[in-house]
């Protein structure tokens, strides 16, 4: 309870400085927009005109240089030939700005022509990396850190996450996704892989500020991705056990007032997806099922329906006017409809997506601001019901000088994102495939159902809508103090909040047969099945950061040291709404508030806070920049856990040798850059615990009740799980060895690192005897460990006017599940936690051959029948189904017999980059990749599960399938097909398509990513339009082909689980982009 009123008062105290903070934060962009916009308009002094030429050290004209009066916003830029005029103030002082070189500031005095020389900047040349808490040069980094500009997030599109434009292009970064649904892609980040079976997910910090939202930033306001993914994230503690990705949004420069618009039209073409059998195909394989089942034409309804299906091929027939051609069977209906439909094609088309973004820059020597705009629209290639993404993002940003030493920077984002699903697409996309005859609609247009089999399409045009609506504020505020150049001091106040609201109506849909006619049907759901649900979901965190950074150089020692502490709380808030057996009529607005609903019930809320306070330090230490050593110290104490467990310590050590600083280096002159780096640091994790393991919790059992004599008793019960008071963090070891090199003048640069994870401490379930009572609470008694390798290699030149770049990554990793607590239930199929083994691993027999002859049939029942298997071999195989080996001999087919078949996650990723510009013209290509992944599309345990009507052909005689197998099917005339005999035996095909080395598929694969083409406008062009100062157009095109050894159909980058969402065909998509400066 003290802890609790304590954590109250914090709340209250951080809300108030929050509020004043939101003041700000508002207040002074304002009066800083409003202070520039004036001292524009208050140019009512005599003006002259100066001009001049702006060169660089070796004479050559700079294009491009922003000229402006010190103190104005207004100015101009040099031209083709370096030149440049503009009208100033007397006695007015110019200043001069251009990337890569030193500002320079001169006194234009009575000067008519004033010629400038500019100078390379040294702090462009000693490049700057963002880490934890602060900064440092590139050059004496020793962590595992990688940047990312912005320019690999440009001219891509309409981005729905900036984690798109990274795939497969950062070493030790592996980005997947399950789907290309609008909105519910579910983009998935891991750093060098798992490191416990718990969570694997990393920290975001944006702007300094810990934030969930990364999904929902404006790839356009990104100017830098740092991912820390070694001992350099143990800065960050207790959260940093899945790596750290820092984002540094854009923030406005001192100059004139800069606007800039980058749009984009996307066109979406579905890509992979499987193809299903035409209507010839179906009847085939049909007759084929049947038969292979023993059944005959004269009393088989099915092999009825597929000659009726060949003979009345594109037409149908009148039940009521023709009689029903099935005396004894097919009762109930009033139609038989043989068109040859291909549901794909009816279910998916084209979509388009278009993004646009504008963003207004500028300031003085006062205060700077960048205020930024963004719309995107991304369509679904769904052609049926309400399916659409739509987001907005609004950024403000500005940094005011208060004093000589007293900077403030202030930041306000604002997103919301709109999402519509039909709310039976699960229904339509995941229930077994239609038959090929069946129509999509009725002749006159309207849902069509054929028994309790309805049309998927219209499922999802009127089968409800699934709303979402996500919207978030994020504000910082930052204040930097400088005591002298050696030491200032940074404090951050930051305020995140988010909601979620969803509305989900689930309703009847009216259908009719062939002629239009209404008929009732047995499509579910039922009247009483229909529901609308109305759930939101709000969470706030709050930030508070506050830290000393001191450094000072003593002759060739050079020394840094960082000291601070952070405390952030989140909040979470979650209600939900039911109503059931709702009239269809009704239109739902507003909630469920406006609106009468029967059977209204509250779906139970749910309500928790989580603390964290962290004291942290750094201390940098490097020789002559040649002998580098860094140590990261952190503190931290978590509310999840008791108090006697809830502080730990996290660490670490990272040092530097650059061997290219070197002497007896230089005088080879080889190496422009050769650094070795070694590192080991502790971060935690208490992702995966629960916020109140340590207290006991209770369920009040009042409407129901114990029996005693004649009546119920309310009682108190325990919510099923004990508490834990022991219970503590994961701790994380990390070792790293990384190589940095540069040969020919750095035109060849790359990095190569090695990395191992330990953890000993995991926690795990642990068993005890039923008598307990309870479940027990999970425990640290399990080990975990990974390691893998990464690389990346880059090569940029020029030939005459040609520039040019090569360059690839490379990342390898892999884990082991140590200590498990013991294997139970040995499974085959894909299995999450196997001790001894990766996560997410698949286990399965070994694969020997079809049985292709009466002999070797007789023989494999003889030996495996009768009880000598557990895994459901049925008695009556035939020719041509799968023949499994018994590894460990014992002469039996059983679990035993499972052996590893690979790992679901995939434990390669790759790409390749090139490009190539000349005169304003340029070109670029990628490709991306991933190996050593094992895809099984199949149920856990040889189950039934949502995929087999996609997956195993023939697997109800009610559906279509896939055509995979047409023309690859076992028989005595072809042995070496690969599919075995079709059948309806659901048995006999669960058998032959079990988990195994046969049925799984390798999941490798190349992808052509993304390939662009792009025209910049030259500079003297522009200039002449007096407004524009940059222009380009580009047309991109992503996922435009892949080498792939998938024989399903599916995309290989797809989940092995393809099933709603997954259901979506990944597409190809080609952008038209401009992209202004004025």
């Amino acid at each position: 309870m003290k802890l609790r009123k304590k954590m109250l008062c914090m709340v209250k105290q951080v809300k108030k400085i929050t509020i004043f903070a939101c003041l700000v934060c508002v207040v002074y962009p304002v009066a800083g927009i409003q202070a520039a916009v004036s001292e524009q308009q208050s140019v009512a002094q005599t003006l002259k005109k100066i001009k001049g030429k702006v060169i660089d050290v070796l004479g050559e004209p700079l294009i491009g240089v922003n000229v402006s009066v010190v103190g104005q916003t207004g100015g101009t830029i040099t031209d083709i030939d370096g030149n440049y005029s503009l009208d100033v103030p007397a006695g007015a002082k110019l200043k001069f700005s251009y990337i890569g070189y030193e500002d320079q500031i001169i006194d234009a005095g009575v000067k008519a022509v004033l010629n400038v020389t500019m100078k390379e900047s040294t702090e462009v040349l000693e490049e700057v990396v963002v880490v934890g808490y602060g900064a440092q040069k590139k050059e004496t980094l020793t962590g595992a850190v990688t940047v990312v500009s912005d320019k690999m997030l440009k001219d891509k599109g309409a981005l729905s996450n900036p984690a798109q434009a990274l795939q497969g292009q950062v070493p030790g970064v592996i980005i997947t996704r399950n789907s290309a649904a609008p909105g519910d892609e579910n983009w998935n980040m891991k750093l060098r892989g798992s490191f416990s079976k718990n969570n694997s997910a990393p920290l975001v910090i944006i702007d300094g500020v810990e934030s969930d939202d990364f999904s929902q930033l404006n790839p356009g306001d990104i100017e830098s991705i740092n991912f820390l993914k070694d001992a350099s994230a143990a800065i960050y503690g207790s959260k940093a056990a899945g790596g750290v990705v820092l984002v540094q949004t854009k923030k406005a420069k001192e100059g004139k007032v800069k606007v800039e618009y980058s749009g984009s039209v996307t066109a979406k073409f579905v890509g992979l997806q499987p193809t299903l059998m035409t209507l010839n195909e179906w009847c085939d394989a049909m007759e084929q099922a049947r038969l292979n089942d023993n059944k005959k034409l004269a009393d088989d309804q099915w092999l009825q329906y597929v000659a009726l299906a060949r003979q009345n091929k594109g037409h149908y027939i009148n039940v009521e006017q023709s009689g029903n051609p099935f005396p004894d069977s097919f009762q109930g209906l009033y139609d038989f409809v043989f068109f040859d439909t291909d549901w794909q094609d009816i279910m998916w088309g084209t979509a388009a997506s278009t993004s646009h973004e504008l963003s207004v820059s500028g300031g003085n020597e006062r205060s700077v601001f960048r205020l930024s705009g963004r719309y995107m629209y991304d369509d679904s290639n769904l052609k049926w019901g309400n399916n659409r993404n739509q987001r907005y993002n609004f950024r403000l940003s500005n940094t005011f000088h208060l004093t000589k030493n007293f900077d403030l920077e202030s930041i306000i984002f604002y997103y919301r994102q709109d999402q519509v699903s039909p709310t039976q697409i699960g229904e339509a996309l995941t229930a077994g495939t239609q038959q090929p005859g069946f129509p999509s609609s009725t002749m006159d247009g309207k849902p069509y159902a054929w028994g309790n089999w309805a049309t998927p399409n219209w499922r999802c045009e009127l089968g409800g809508d699934n709303k979402l609506n996500t919207s978030g504020i994020n504000i910082s505020e930052t204040f930097k103090y400088r005591f002298d150049d050696h030491f200032d001091a940074v404090a951050t106040l930051g305020y995140n909040t988010s909601t979620a609201i969803r509305d989900v109506k689930n309703q009847t849909v009216d259908y009719y047969d062939y002629t239009g006619t209404k008929r009732e049907t047995r499509v579910e759901p039922r009247q009483e099945d229909t529901y609308y649900i109305k759930t939101t979901a709000r969470t706030n965190l709050y930030t508070l950061n506050f830290y000393l950074n001191w450094k000072r150089t003593f002759g060739s020692h050079n020394l840094g040291m960082m000291l601070g502490t952070q405390y952030s709380m989140k909040e979470y808030d979650y209600t939900a709404t039911k109503a059931l057996n709702i009239l269809p009529s009704l239109n739902i607005i507003n909630g469920i508030g406006e609106i009468t609903l029967r059977n209204t019930k509250d779906e139970g809320p749910s309500r928790y806070q989580e603390a964290l306070l962290s004291y942290f330090a750094r201390l940098n230490y490097n020789y002559k920049s040649k002998y580098l050593l860094e140590g990261n110290f952190r503190y931290d104490g978590s509310s999840k856990f008791q108090p006697e467990n809830r502080w730990a310590f996290f660490g670490g050590v990272s040092g530097g040798w650059r061997i290219s600083e070197e002497e007896f280096v230089k005088e080879l002159g080889v190496f422009d850059e050769l650094k070795l780096r070694l590192s080991y640091g502790t971060v935690g994790n208490q992702g995966g615990i629960d916020r109140y393991d340590g207290v006991q919790l209770y369920d009040f059992k009042q409407n129901g009740g114990a029996l005693v004599g004649s009546g119920l008793l309310s009682y108190v019960d325990t919510n099923g799980k004990l508490l834990s008071t022991d219970r503590t963090w994961e701790v994380i070891k990390n070792y790293n060895i990384g190589l940095d090199f540069g040969f020919l003048d750095n035109r060849l640069t790359g990095t190569a690192e090695l990395f191992w994870k330990k953890c000993n401490n995991m926690l795990i379930d642990v068993t005890y005897p039923g008598t307990l009572g309870d479940k027990a609470p999970t425990a640290n008694r399990g080990s975990f460990k990974a390691n893998g390798w990464e690389g990346t290699a880059n090569w940029s030149d020029k030939i005459g006017e040609i520039s040019y770049h090569l360059g690839g990554t490379f990342t390898y990793t892999t884990n082991k599940l140590v200590d498990n607590g013991g294997d139970a239930v040995i499974k085959s199929g894909v299995v999450s936690n196997r001790e001894g083994y990766p996560l997410n691993s698949v286990f399965g027999l070994k694969y020997c051959g079809k049985i292709e002859t009466q002999d070797q049939l007789d023989k494999y029942i003889n030996q495996y029948g009768n009880g000598n298997n557990n895994i459901a071999m049925p008695g009556n195989l035939r020719l041509g189904d799968n023949m499994y080996e018994d590894v460990n001999k014992d002469g039996k087919l059983t679990e035993a017999d499972y052996v590893y078949l690979g790992t679901d996650d995939p434990k390669v990723s790759f790409s390749f980059n090139a490009g190539l510009s000349w005169k304003g013209f340029d070109v670029s290509v990628i490709f991306q990749g991933a190996g050593k992944r094992t895809v099984w599309r199949g149920g856990e345990n040889n189950q039934k599960g949502k995929n087999d009507n996609w997956r195993i052909p023939m697997m109800s005689w009610y559906n279509n399938s896939t055509n995979q197998s047409v023309g690859n099917v076992w028989s005595a005339e072809t042995p070496n097909a690969h599919y075995p005999t079709y059948t309806h035996q659901t048995q006999i095909n669960l058998y032959n398509y079990i988990c195994s080395s046969w049925s799984v598929e390798d999941g490798a694969y190349l992808r052509l990513k993304n390939v662009t083409l792009g025209y910049t406008f030259p500079a003297n062009v522009l200039s002449k339009t007096k407004f524009i100062s940059y222009a380009r157009i580009y047309v991109s095109g992503a996922d435009l082909w892949e080498n792939s050894k998938i024989k399903d159909g599916w995309d290989p980058e797809a989940s092995r689980k393809v099933e709603t969402f997954g259901r979506y065909p990944f597409t190809r998509n080609l952008t038209v982009g401009l992209n202004l400066t004025f």
